[in-house]
Protein backbone atom coordinates (compact mmCIF):
# COMPACT_ATOMS: atom_id res chain seq x y z
CA UNK A 1 0.00 0.00 0.00
CA UNK A 2 1.58 3.24 -0.99
CA UNK A 3 1.44 6.03 1.39
CA UNK A 4 -0.84 8.91 0.28
CA UNK A 5 1.59 11.81 1.02
CA UNK A 6 3.37 9.83 -1.42
CA UNK A 7 1.48 9.29 -4.50
CA UNK A 8 0.59 12.23 -6.62
CA UNK A 9 -1.81 12.90 -9.59
CA UNK A 10 -1.25 15.27 -12.71
CA UNK A 11 -4.15 17.94 -13.15
CA UNK A 12 -4.13 19.53 -16.79
CA UNK A 13 -5.94 23.05 -16.76
CA UNK A 14 -7.81 24.02 -19.92
CA UNK A 15 -6.28 27.10 -20.84
CA UNK A 16 -7.14 30.15 -18.77
CA UNK A 17 -8.84 28.26 -16.03
CA UNK A 18 -7.69 28.24 -12.49
CA UNK A 19 -8.04 25.08 -10.13
CA UNK A 20 -8.67 25.12 -6.46
CA UNK A 21 -7.27 21.85 -4.20
CA UNK A 22 -8.41 21.24 -1.07
CA UNK A 23 -6.97 18.22 1.43
CA UNK A 24 -6.94 17.27 4.92
CA UNK A 25 -3.92 16.97 6.73
CA UNK A 26 -4.01 16.19 10.40
CA UNK A 27 -7.46 17.43 11.00
CA UNK A 28 -6.65 21.09 9.32
CA UNK A 29 -7.63 21.87 5.47
CA UNK A 30 -5.18 22.29 3.20
CA UNK A 31 -5.89 24.73 0.37
CA UNK A 32 -3.71 25.26 -2.92
CA UNK A 33 -4.40 27.52 -6.20
CA UNK A 34 -3.43 26.88 -9.43
CA UNK A 35 -3.27 28.62 -12.88
CA UNK A 36 -3.28 27.53 -16.32
CA UNK A 37 -0.26 28.90 -17.39
CA UNK A 38 -1.89 31.78 -19.72
CA UNK A 39 -3.49 32.92 -16.20
CA UNK A 40 0.11 32.71 -14.91
CA UNK A 41 1.56 34.75 -17.46
CA UNK A 42 -1.57 37.31 -17.43
CA UNK A 43 -0.38 37.48 -13.36
CA UNK A 44 3.46 38.19 -14.19
CA UNK A 45 2.52 40.89 -16.65
CA UNK A 46 2.51 44.28 -14.66
CA UNK A 47 -0.05 45.69 -17.48
CA UNK A 48 -2.24 43.25 -17.14
CA UNK A 49 -5.24 43.27 -14.57
CA UNK A 50 -5.74 39.76 -12.27
CA UNK A 51 -8.38 37.58 -14.01
CA UNK A 52 -11.63 37.94 -12.41
CA UNK A 53 -11.97 34.01 -12.30
CA UNK A 54 -8.45 34.03 -9.97
CA UNK A 55 -9.71 36.34 -7.98
CA UNK A 56 -12.58 35.05 -7.41
CA UNK A 57 -10.63 31.52 -6.05
CA UNK A 58 -8.26 33.54 -4.29
CA UNK A 59 -10.80 35.46 -2.24
CA UNK A 60 -12.80 32.04 -1.83
CA UNK A 61 -9.62 30.98 0.08
CA UNK A 62 -9.10 34.10 1.87
CA UNK A 63 -12.54 33.41 3.22
CA UNK A 64 -11.84 29.51 4.21
CA UNK A 65 -8.59 30.81 5.82
CA UNK A 66 -9.54 33.55 7.59
CA UNK A 67 -13.94 32.18 8.87
CA UNK A 68 -13.30 29.26 11.29
CA UNK A 69 -17.06 29.10 10.06
CA UNK A 70 -17.12 29.55 6.86
CA UNK A 71 -16.58 25.42 5.75
CA UNK A 72 -19.24 24.90 8.25
CA UNK A 73 -21.74 27.04 6.73
CA UNK A 74 -20.87 26.25 3.35
CA UNK A 75 -20.81 22.19 4.08
CA UNK A 76 -24.51 22.56 5.72
CA UNK A 77 -25.68 24.69 2.77
CA UNK A 78 -24.29 22.71 -0.26
CA UNK A 79 -25.84 19.62 2.29
CA UNK A 80 -29.30 21.37 2.14
CA UNK A 81 -29.26 21.68 -1.52
CA UNK A 82 -28.78 18.29 -2.07
CA UNK A 83 -31.61 17.18 -0.04
CA UNK A 84 -34.00 19.76 -1.69
CA UNK A 85 -32.48 18.16 -4.82
CA UNK A 86 -33.09 14.47 -4.11
CA UNK A 87 -37.00 15.38 -2.52
CA UNK A 88 -37.64 17.22 -5.73
CA UNK A 89 -36.13 13.96 -7.43
CA UNK A 90 -38.03 11.78 -4.97
CA UNK A 91 -41.27 13.52 -5.73
CA UNK A 92 -41.38 13.38 -9.12
CA UNK A 93 -41.15 9.40 -9.16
Amino acid sequence: MTDSKDSKTTMTLEPRQVAIVLGMEDGQISRQLFASPEVDAMLDDEHSDIPFHYFLASAFLVRLDQDEDFAADLAEWYDERLQGEAGKADAGK
